[in-house]
């Protein structure tokens, strides 16, 4: 299960979705984080402990995957947001 950094609010700022870092940030401290539409998504869906697959589920309702790279795509998300401390594991 996985779960977003509750030290990083999900914000729109000139129609854009960003993560402002509150609290311990680590090395996104001082920084702001730009989201594309499909990250913001993943991001919301994070708000509770997920698993991926439930993830992949929720983003297969809303997105089609024509060339079947969803899936990996989504992995890929996980892996590099649990690394800079974006998600945490639950």
């Amino acid at each position: 299960m996985f779960r977003a950094n509750p030290n990083f609010l999900l914000r729109e700022v000139a129609g854009e979705a960003v993560l402002i870092p509150v609290g311990e940030a680590g090395v996104f401290e001082n920084s702001v984080i730009s989201l594309n539409e499909t990250c913001s998504f993943l991001w919301k869906l994070f708000q509770e402990p997920r698993s991926a697959e439930d993830v992949i589920a929720e983003a297969r309702k809303e997105y089609s995957d024509p060339d079947g790279e969803m899936e990996q795509g989504i992995k890929d998300f996980i892996r590099e947001y649990l690394q800079y401390g974006l998600l945490k594991e639950e």
